[in-house]
């Protein structure tokens, strides 16, 4: 059982790893076998390999998280942060405009997608990661021109 103080770092230090695009400083917070799912219902993923490969296209895609203000739960293990991330339309973008969840745009290299989530994670008495899940949904994603959502936005 972590305090609520200590989970509210966790969760924030996860973005600031991705930001830093610390693709292994990111794994260090997490459980080898960790579930994740992002977005939920997009179906769950385990395991650090799998993580990697799933944070690689994020800092691939110059991915930037700004995090709001976290909670945690008086469990001991939970912990929510609202996060509005922005990441290159490329490469990972097609595959959400396959899925209808974005319009192609006209100049792929001069976009961004910013999405609005909430990420949830669980933490177990180590202090590592144990489940991570990331909410949103098709509303939720917009594009943006790539000099408003910039690579350090």
């Amino acid at each position: 059982m972590l305090e609520e103080a200590a989970l509210k770092e966790l969760i924030l230090e996860h973005t600031r790893r991705v930001n830093a695009k610390d693709v292994e400083g990111l794994l260090a917070l997490y459980s080898p076998k960790v579930r994740f799912e992002d977005p939920v219902g997009a179906g769950a993923q385990q395991g650090h390999a799998a993580l990697r490969a799933h944070a690689t296209g994020a800092v691939t895609s110059n991915a930037v998280e700004l995090a709001g203000t976290p909670v945690a739960a008086q469990d001991g293990a939970h912990a929510a942060v609202p996060v509005v991330a922005t990441m290159d339309y490329l490469p990972l973008g097609p595959v959400l405009t396959r899925h209808g969840v974005l319009p192609a745009p006209a100049d792929p290299t001069g976009q961004r997608m910013q999405f609005n989530f909430l990420m949830v994670i669980r933490a177990g008495a180590d202090g590592l990661i144990e489940e991570m899940r990331a909410y949103w949904g098709a509303s939720d994603v917009a594009l943006v021109d790539a000099a408003q959502g910039g690579k350090n936005a």
